[in-house]
């Protein structure tokens, strides 16, 4: 059960450093409420990740996608995986100043965290693609698969907590160099994820 918590591991800190619209929501939230309000945020986000990770497993389930038509789904999950890569390898960010003085509402920074991340089709499309490939790696039984998305949500929750706390930090080193080259490196490693995959069905 190791190779599938260190793969999960892996593949967490690869998400972790992703620069979308959760990231920055969480710097932002954290530097102008708090570490608690940026933690209640990156819970949200967690169990957003959750149900949308069982949602894939019970869609492929249902149709018999990863046991009928393995072909289709390779080729599907990588060249989503291939467009969020090359999407993200050209995509430039800024970090937006906010200034919000009204009382925190711990509870508010849950559900904007669970619906920021939920109603993101692209996030959705994303696990597709993981759970394509997962289900491709013959030898993982269901309990290795258990393993390696825990392995993930874990990480990526843990990395989110690590990035409220030092959020002040982070913000002065987010410059605009910073960014692209993040953006570049992490997309050209999901391109190289989805072509794994579709080499793996060819």
């Amino acid at each position: 059960m190791l190779e599938p918590v260190i793969s999960g591991i892996t593949f967490g800190l690869l998400l972790a450093v992703m620069l979308g619209p959760v990231f920055f929501a969480l710097i932002q939230t954290s530097l102008h409420e708090g570490f608690r309000a940026g933690v209640h945020l990156a819970i949200g986000v967690f169990l957003s990740d959750t149900i949308l990770i069982a949602a894939c497993f019970f869609f492929a389930a249902q149709l018999n996608l990863m046991e009928e038509h393995k072909t289709i789904v390779g080729w599907v999950g990588g060249l989503l995986l291939i467009g969020f890569g090359a999407f993200n390898f050209f995509r430039k960010i800024k970090v937006r100043e906010v200034d919000d003085n009204k009382k925190t509402i711990h509870a508010k920074f849950m559900a904007e965290g669970f619906l920021l991340n939920f109603f993101n089709p692209a996030v959705l499309f994303f696990w597709l693609g993981v759970v394509g490939i997962v289900s491709l790696r013959e030898n993982y039984s269901r309990m290795h698969e258990l393993f390696f998305f825990s392995s993930v949500l874990l990480t990526v929750f843990s990395t989110d907590l690590l990035k409220s706390f030092v959020a002040h930090r982070i913000k002065n080193v987010l410059n605009a160099k910073v960014i692209l080259w993040v953006n570049r490196i992490t997309g050209l490693v999901l391109a190289a994820f989805g072509m794994h995959m579709i080499y793996k069905v060819f």
